[in-house]
């Protein structure tokens, strides 16, 4: 069994759905208490979202512990790390058991690579230095070139005659790592269910305010602003595409808080009669699946590179990461809810 042990949903979703849409029956758990529950489905791959990006390193370490005490032995651990090396990565490596680690954070189709040791492009300002994230177990690293999509699978190769025993990178590495195990270079898509769409935007990332102002501008969904995740309005979904996005307060409150915040208002009044439901940013996600009851479900694929879909009880839900996608991105999910073609 191979397991994902990721710092945030939407990173647990988007690193499993390459594995989801080749045909491998793949769970997500969305925490370390979930994977008991998970691994009843006697899954092929397991993601488990460790929610340790937001979090203080030493909770960071006791998140992979837990998540590591509650697996049994003999998997292949793959651990997902944000592609611009966010979050608490030499934290989380400290509570990881491992003598040589492949490490390729790059996502060469997003335009995002790894050259000389540093990650660059799209959504990046300047070039971030891996062994930097890494601390002190950049020593038992390989750090490998990776500008194409081919560099991915010669990583993996690399890795495997260099013995390495853990796997760490984002979602290029994924991909190379299921057209590996399956033999199937191209995934299945999944797709979103034709209704009322409910997009919930927590992510302040540049790359999805830029995707928010072309929706708003191609589309005019119905917009509701939640400052520090109040919403201005909590009503069920009127339109085709509502949009609801956690915008700056006068004095900005923790993420979490407003991840949790935002949730307890809109679920369920808002979140129950959509047919789809969108959530971008991983503290939101989880937190929306949390306040829905959800503790784990089977990931279908993907709708878009980078978006994961599951079905739960009927509902589509899409999670999206910040950093991910074209400009076009939500307009694009907007129009197949909406069922309209191209």
């Amino acid at each position: 069994m191979l397991v994902i042990l990721a710092d945030d949903l939407t990173g647990a979703l988007d690193c499993a759905a390459p594995f989801a849409g080749r045909g491998l029956h793949t769970e997500i758990a969305l925490g370390p208490e979930s994977i008991g529950l998970a691994l009843q489905a006697t899954p092929a791959v397991l993601s488990v979202n460790l929610g340790s990006r937001e979090v203080e390193a030493e909770a960071a370490r006791q998140a992979v512990a837990a998540a590591l005490s509650s697996l049994p032995p003999d998997i292949v651990l793959f651990k997902k790390i944000d592609s611009r090396l966010k979050g608490n990565i030499a934290a989380e490596l400290d509570a990881t058991p491992f003598r040589l680690a492949l490490v390729a954070p790059a996502i060469p189709d997003f335009g995002r690579n790894v050259r000389t040791g540093h990650v660059e492009g799209f959504g990046l300002d300047k070039p971030l230095n891996v062994a930097d994230a890494l601390g002190v177990h950049a020593q038992h690293a390989i750090i490998p070139d990776t500008l194409s999509q081919a560099d991915m699978f010669d990583a993996l190769e690399i890795g495997r005659e260099a013995g390495a025993d853990l796997l760490v990178g984002a979602r290029g590495l994924a991909e190379a790592l299921a057209c590996h195990m399956t033999g199937r270079q191209n995934a299945e898509p999944a797709f979103p269910k034709p209704g009322p769409a409910l997009f919930v935007i927590g992510s302040r990332d540049p790359i999805t305010l830029a995707q928010i102002e072309e929706l708003l501008r191609s589309l005019a969904p119905d917009y509701i602003a939640a400052p520090n995740g109040r919403p201005e309005r909590v009503v069920p979904p009127q339109h085709s595409v509502t949009l609801v996005q956690a915008t700056p307060g006068e004095k900005d409150d923790p993420p979490l808080l407003v991840s949790d915040r935002l949730a307890a208002s809109i679920v369920p009044e808002m979140t129950a009669p959509a047919a789809t439901l969108l959530l971008s940013g991983g503290t939101t996600a989880h937190a929306v699946l949390k306040a829905m009851n959800v503790s784990r479900f089977q990931l279908l694929g993907e709708c878009l590179p980078g978006l994961g879909l599951a079905y739960i009880d009927g509902q589509c839900i899409i999670a999206k990461s910040g950093g991910f996608g074209t400009q076009g991105t939500l307009s694009e999910i907007a129009r197949a809810a909406m069922g309209e073609k191209g």
